[in-house]
């Protein structure tokens, strides 16, 4: 991997594995209705591009069933083991996982859905990935990509009322991403990369979450991020936010938000859709 290439910033940690496990739960609900939209149903086989600790494959899963077959790929071995024991847990051996490079998979016309959420924003040539992938889509089947679009918080209204901490952890965590090669403008430009990769032009929807109160798992979700992103801050030399700021910044921010009756706007995804 060369200095410039982007690269999965957040590693594969046990901090980061719970984190992912938090975001398969604020995310959930936005993914399934987009493959229900897509016409994901029993029945079908899904490749799952990017795929972490499994939470999108088996939003899949419950939808195809037992008659259908659901394949998550990534490149970590520990996220992938974890993927493992959810679906053993869940009880859908339908649902397989496998180690690959996103880049460098392609099995031709052995899917009828292509679905990746986060995934293209960590890819230097998002463009080029999702081409491949697609070859393993069958002719009339669909793709279902989810990106996040992170420059709308940092630059629009992430919060009211105001909440300076979450200010502060969106300009932190912006600056991260970015300084480590990631896309901030993934989700604005899926229509775009849709076109770059050859595909027909996508329909494409913003979809995100208001979180507040004192119960929000959104609070754990935003303080595990951090904690996983400052190997990659000491690396890129961004600074706001140390080890010391991390075991308090969950409490921190929950009485900040509650004690203004806040919300705050989660960071929100682009679900970008076509059949082939």
């Amino acid at each position: 991997m060369s200095p410039d290439e982007p690269h999965y910033l957040l590693g594969h940690t046990e901090s980061e594995l719970r984190r992912l496990d938090i975001q398969g739960d604020l995310y959930r609900d936005i993914t399934r209705g987009a493959f229900e939209r897509a016409g994901i149903e029993a029945g079908m086989r899904v490749l799952d591009i990017g795929c972490g600790t499994g939470d999108v494959s088996l939003v899949a899963a419950r939808l195809v069933g037992p008659d259908g077959y659901v394949l998550g790929i990534d490149r970590g071995e520990g996220a992938l083991a974890v993927a493992r024991a959810k679906a053993l847990a869940a009880d859908m051996p339908w649902a397989e996982f496998e180690r690959h490079e996103v880049a460098d998979f392609e099995r031709t016309s052995s899917f009828d859905a292509l679905v990746g959420r986060f995934v293209l924003m960590h890819q230097s040539d998002a463009a080029a990935v999702l081409a491949k992938a697609a070859r393993s889509v069958r002719p009339g089947g669909v793709v279902v990509m989810i990106e996040s679009y992170m420059e709308l918080l940092r630059t629009g209204g992430h919060s009211h009322p105001h909440s300076p901490l979450y200010d502060r952890i969106v300009r932190f965590k912006s600056e991260v991403v970015s300084g480590a090669g990631a896309d901030l403008h993934a989700g604005g430009r899926l229509r775009s990369t849709f076109g770059a990769a050859g595909l027909p032009s996508p329909e494409c929807r913003l979809e995100t979450r208001l979180e507040g109160g004192a119960a929000s798992p959104y609070y754990a979700y935003v303080a595990e991020s951090i904690r996983s992103m400052l190997p990659e801050a000491a690396r890129t030399d961004v600074r706001g936010f140390t080890a010391a700021d991390v075991p308090g910044l969950e409490d921190r921010l929950r009485s900040e938000v509650t004690a203004i009756d806040g919300v705050l706007v989660v960071w929100p995804a682009v679900i970008a859709t076509v059949r082939l």
